[in-house]
């Protein structure tokens, strides 16, 4: 297979990323993966900055169960799909040591409906379905408060096999009353209740004011855009990435394979010059991440909303904005670089095929 230079350089830039991070963190590289010494995992370990810690995979499952198995007064989950059996089994746990577990979802993902809303009801907590209007309550967000107080948000679901998935969220633990507000009008809105959407301040970027930070951070790039995407189709988006290769800017992206729509976002991108590889799945897990890394964590975006113009327009979507990030820009570099390596130039789709956003 050839490669072009920039995914030559991609691949050199893994190998010195993959011995950076065994020296931080505990990662081995083998096998063409980041495995952690004690379980084996392809995941990149948690890592800490500024009071918030980026967790990947089966770290952000992890990082839930701790907050509501600790959480003290409240437990507040706002999340698009909700089915897995443990985090199910802790919230009915927490109701019944008498904290305030309230949950959303979106009313119209099958598995949050099927699964999440007949067991949490027949348990007795309080859960709410929110329609939004031509698009999906797409955000995915736990408060507590208790040992292990904060907020996690990013764009890993709550599925039963979400965190197989090549994904990652963000637990900030002293968060700003942004994400409670945010939370709040949520539960009042899913109820049929009259509430005016909250006014947030960063790290939290919702709904409309997406597009435009994410297109603004592009702008800003001097070096290099990197760019982790299960649907890349926004036209602003894509001609902000066209015009940072035009003035000499890097851009690599990595792509869903099982997203049709990607495969025109893939070839406009290169034909402009950008390195575009389809992720090649270990199984069935899709590459679900939405994260957008500018001048090595000079800018850092990660959140639920796809780089789409149905994420931006019409969904409900929770995204965080974080300046000067040197450790998560190692540890999104060491998930993207092996990744893009390992990817493939034109989409192999996994066993598992649905399309949508997600």
């Amino acid at each position: 297979m050839h490669l072009s230079t920039v995914t030559r350089f991609s691949w050199l830039r893994s190998t010195v990323l993959a011995a950076a991070l065994t020296m931080a963190t505990g990662l081995v590289p083998a096998c063409g993966k980041t495995t952690l010494a004690a379980d084996n995992s392809r995941f990149p370990a948690p890592v800490e900055e500024g009071g918030a810690t980026l967790d990947w995979g089966p770290y952000v499952k992890a990082q839930a169960l701790r907050m509501i198995r600790h959480s003290h007064r409240y437990c507040y989950l706002d999340v698009y799909e909700l089915s897995d059996p443990d985090i199910l089994k802790a919230l009915v746990a927490a109701k019944r040591r008498q904290v305030d577990v309230r949950v959303v979802v979106d009313a119209t993902e099958s598995h949050s409906q099927q699964v999440a809303v007949p067991m949490l009801e027949h348990a007795g907590v309080p859960v709410q379905s929110l329609h939004i209007h031509q698009g999906i309550s797409h955000i995915k967000m736990l408060l507590t408060d208790g040992r292990d107080s904060g907020v996690l948000l990013g764009g890993m679901n709550f599925g039963d096999s979400s965190w197989e998935n090549n994904d990652a969220s963000v637990y900030i633990r002293h968060p700003n009353p942004s994400f409670l507000a945010l939370f709040h009008w949520d539960w009042k809105r899913a109820q049929g209740l009259p509430a005016a959407a909250p006014k947030t301040q960063l790290p939290l970027i919702t709904d409309g004011q997406i597009e435009a930070q994410v297109i603004q951070a592009i702008q800003s790039a001097h070096q290099l855009v990197c760019l982790e995407a299960f649907d890349l189709t926004d036209r602003g988006v894509l001609d902000a990435l066209t015009a940072a290769v035009n003035r000499g800017v890097i851009v690599e992206v990595l792509l869903d394979p099982n997203q049709s729509y990607n495969r025109q976002a893939a070839e406009e991108l290169r034909d402009a010059g950008a390195t575009v590889r389809f992720y090649r799945s270990y199984g069935q897990e899709w590459m679900h991440a939405k994260i957008l890394d500018v001048d090595h964590g000079d800018t850092f975006i990660i959140g639920s909303a796809n780089f789409s113009h149905q994420a931006y327009a019409y969904n409900h979507e929770g995204d965080l904005e974080f300046h000067h990030m040197k450790r998560f820009d190692a540890s999104f570099q060491a998930d993207f670089s092996i990744q893009i390596s390992r990817g493939t130039d034109y989409p192999v789709a996994s066993a598992r095929s649905d399309e949508g956003e997600d």
